[in-house]
């Protein structure tokens, strides 16, 4: 636990939930093995498009736990490592935005999916966009929590180098200033230092969807936090205005993770949007 406070919590969320009939799964996607989660109905009666949900830069799939059983009471729901993060192996080719993109468009393929409703938070958001404006056909809806896309540049606050910018960079996230143990933010700073992330950063290729917002088509419900200080609220009326058609829900005394800070809140949210 002080030696690697992410990873041991991580792995004692993947025993809860497997205990709970969450399964873990592998697919083989171009070569590389990608490491799932997947939740269905009991007795297997699901009778709604599957979800699939896509975390952001450095998650994993325990990104959803506290979501992913209560939305799989009516459809199948995925939840991918993306390439370069958690038990996914980062790929060959190397980390970058249309990398991701094409992952998880041959991940849907690989385990059989030929239309989701696909949930993205952060750069998970920014992957299920792109993916949307290119291959329409294969997605049915979007929900986009605290969603990327629109940032000239990588934050600098996401590669902390010292506690005190790790403290800060907890801070952006939660929009909350709490005492933090130091063997946690010692945590961060490695996290930060993985090298798939680091890779990603540096990639050449920018992660930007503002050219894909006016080519979908798909239903849109952008969900935001309004504490969230890494990709402050405006971000999600930016995209409001560009995506036709869409709705933006901002949750009270909510970070960056909607997920994970107002699990119940996004749950209805989806909920309501997918029996309509």
């Amino acid at each position: 636990m002080y030696r690697r406070p992410f990873e041991t919590a991580r792995a004692l969320v993947r025993a809860r939930l497997l205990l709970l009939g969450v399964r873990e799964r592998f697919v083989e996607v171009d070569g590389l093995t990608v490491r799932y989660l997947e939740a269905a109905p009991a007795g297997g009666s699901a009778n709604e498009r599957p979800l699939i949900l896509v975390h952001g830069l450095g998650g994993g799939a325990e990104d959803w736990s506290r979501v992913i059983k209560a939305l799989a009471r009516r459809r199948r729901v995925l939840a991918p490592d993306l390439p370069g993060f958690w038990k996914t192996p980062a790929p060959p080719e190397g980390m970058s935005f249309s990398v991701l993109v094409r992952y998880l468009a041959g991940f849907m393929e690989a385990v059989g999916v030929e239309r989701a409703s696909v949930a993205g938070n952060s750069l998970g958001g920014a992957v299920a966009i792109r993916l949307a404006a290119q291959r329409a056909g294969s997605v049915g809806r979007l929900f986009l929590l605290d969603s990327a896309g629109l940032l000239q540049d990588p934050p600098r606050a996401l590669e902390p180098h010292t506690r005190e910018e790790a403290r800060e960079l907890i801070r952006l996230v939660t929009g909350k200033v709490a005492w933090t143990p130091g063997f946690v933010l010692d945590g961060v700073i490695r996290r930060a230092a993985a090298p798939a992330r680091r890779s990603y950063l540096r990639s050449a290729e920018p992660t930007d969807v503002r050219d894909d917002l006016p080519r979908l088509s798909v239903p849109t419900t952008i969900i935001w936090g309004d504490r969230d200080r890494l990709i402050p609220s405006g971000h999600g009326e930016a995209l409001r205005d560009a995506i036709a058609g869409s709705e933006l829900i901002v949750l009270p005394e909510v970070g960056h993770v909607p997920q994970t800070e107002a699990p119940r809140e996004v749950v209805r949210i989806i909920e309501e949007r997918l029996r309509r």
